[in-house]
């Protein structure tokens, strides 16, 4: 039986090795699998509307990304989008993205795994327990498993709240821009040609909703779509003020000014928020690092005192 445990130890990192080689194949022939046609839906993916898929009916699909396809509801649809901006840059669309990332968690979970292993068996100490190594590139393993999703949601994170952040800078030279006489298509299109540069996430979703506005027969639809793309507070805000300044026609200008100064105050109260909040943070580490200092400098020169006298007794 031992001997046994011992082959089974011994071919376990070939195994695995074997793993993460076969998942690299997948993700290359995914990659080659690529068809006229979704190459014609990554173009149209940036102007989906909301619960419609862009796909044509009987379209060959590839062994590797069935086999790997993630299943309904296994990532939000923030996070969906997320990964296939990760993604662009090879060239591939949202659903091959999706496949991809999948691919990429497994190859992931098989390097972490077996370089654990390999580095825990360089060690005599673990000689004796072989069983422990195995053990502890296992839940290496898994938590290779939720790195990437980690990386995923970190970057979320930190796109909506860039676009938080510049929101109101954009409405203001949206305003600027209605009131030179443009209109809000051509006003959207000259923002994001300024914000690319300084708030590239801004101007990506303001590109989204101007490609949404020029092609969908609505244009709640489109802002709606923004505001399910950004789900905050403030985008939600100034997606309905648009929305209802299109729909009964009132001044444009007049209820982007006041959403900015809106955005603005909301902005300072955060900020005040955060101010008030800084006298309950600091308690702990005055406690730790500067009590003692005040403690020592206060009652240090008594008790250098006292002990002189009790031992000069």
């Amino acid at each position: 039986m031992s001997a046994l445990f011992s082959n089974l130890v011994s071919t376990l990192p070939a195994l695995l090795a074997a793993l993460a080689l076969a998942a690299g194949g997948a993700l290359l022939i995914a990659s080659a699998l690529r068809t006229r046609d979704e190459a014609l839906a990554r173009r149209v993916a940036m102007v989906e509307p909301r619960g419609t898929k862009f796909t044509r009916r009987g379209a060959p699909t590839g062994t590797a990304e069935s086999l790997f396809r993630l299943p309904e509801g296994a990532l939000s649809a923030a996070s969906q989008r997320e990964v296939g901006r990760m993604f662009s840059g090879l060239g591939l669309s949202p659903a091959r993205a999706l496949t991809a990332f999948t691919m990429m968690r497994l190859v992931v979970v098989a390097v972490l795994g077996i370089g654990t292993f390999l580095w825990l068996r360089g060690f005599g100490a673990f000689a004796n327990t072989p069983l422990l190594p195995v053990l502890l590139a296992a839940m290496v393993a898994i938590g290779g498993w939720f790195l990437p999703m980690t990386i995923v949601s970190y970057r979320l994170k930190q796109r909506t709240k860039a676009v938080r952040s510049g929101l109101p800078d954009a409405l203001e030279l949206l305003v600027v821009c209605v009131e030179a006489g443009l209109s809000l298509e051509d006003g959207l299109d000259r923002v994001v040609t300024e914000l690319k540069r300084s708030q590239p996430a801004l101007a990506d979703e303001l590109n989204l909703t101007l490609a949404d506005l020029r092609i969908l027969p609505s244009r709640d639809q489109a802002l709606a779509n923004l505001a399910e793309r950004v789900d905050v507070p403030s985008v939600r805000s100034v997606v309905t003020t648009l929305a209802q300044t299109l729909r009964y026609g009132t001044p444009l200008v007049q209820a982007l000014r006041v959403t900015s100064a809106e955005l603005r105050n909301d902005s300072l109260i955060e900020l005040e928020e955060r101010a008030n909040r800084l006298p309950a943070y600091l308690t702990l580490p005055v406690i730790v690092f500067l009590m003692p200092t005040i403690f020592l400098i206060v009652g240090g020169p008594a008790a250098l005192r006292l002990i002189d006298v009790f031992m000069h007794r």
